[in-house]
């Protein structure tokens, strides 16, 4: 049975409290079951933007505006219920901005696949595939058309050159926003993001795809963290060199 969204990420924080290695990154890479936020925090600014895309109802931004004292957060859910569970939980925080759209490849509408039942955080631009085998309590019984816009159009709208920090949790179109992005991308210094080891969703890309082109554009590798037996988890890139996308 698939664990809801919220209760296995404050789970993965409470094991990540007592068993994450404080390694140095130019040392080796950290393997771990989570990847711990205060661990980022070197490779950030005082005063990093942070972009939280597929936030759900907050959980993320939230932590990330307290820990990152001097963050601005903005927060990406495309989902009209869970939007507004977003906006009520983070009402109380100026630095978190939330934007009801998706990041994407394109600008415009695409479809939705929004999921329920044991999850309603597996919501994704990509048609289920494996996910329905390996989750029969999560259902995808709905689509929804959902505005998007690419990371490079969105910056130009609020007048941003840069973002110091990518939060993705896209079920699978991680790596479609990240191709898609010429300008805003190479200021990135560090992206924590979902990736699978199977064909969870339609055309997701597999980790190995995904190492080898962030590889390309200037990345390495700082913590993996996918715990065995499962079919995705999640990755710390950051940046070591500045890659021309001219």
């Amino acid at each position: 049975m698939i664990i809801n969204k919220i209760t296995a990420k404050i789970l993965l924080k409470l094991k990540i409290e007592a068993r994450f290695l404080q390694k140095r990154f130019d040392r080796k890479i950290v393997r771990s079951e989570a990847i711990n936020k205060n661990y980022i925090r070197q490779f950030l600014p005082s005063n990093p933007v942070i972009i939280d895309a597929g936030a759900h109802v907050g959980g993320d931004s939230i932590e990330m505006c307290r820990l990152y004292r001097g963050a601005t957060v903005h927060a990406f859910e495309p989902v009209p219920g869970i939007y507004q569970l977003l906006k009520h939980n983070t009402r109380k925080f100026q630095r978190i901005h939330c934007y009801t759209i998706a990041l994407s490849n394109q600008n415009g509408q695409q479809q939705m696949h929004v999921s329920s039942g044991a999850s309603d955080g597996s919501s994704s631009l990509l048609a289920p595939k494996e996910h329905l085998k390996d989750h029969p309590d999560v259902f995808f019984n709905q689509t929804i058309k959902v505005t998007t816009q690419t990371l490079d159009t969105w910056a130009a709208s609020r007048q941003l050159d840069h973002v110091d920090l990518l939060w993705l949790d896209m079920q699978g179109f991680e790596l479609e926003v990240l191709k898609a992005s010429r300008i805003i991308l190479p200021t990135v210094k560090a992206i924590h993001m979902e990736v699978s080891t199977r064909a969870t969703y339609e055309g997701v890309p597999l980790y190995d795809e995904v190492k080898q082109w962030m590889q390309s554009q200037g990345f390495k590798v700082a913590v993996e963290a996918i715990p065995q037996g499962w079919d995705m988890g999640n990755v710390l890139f950051v940046r070591t060199a500045t890659v021309s996308t001219v």
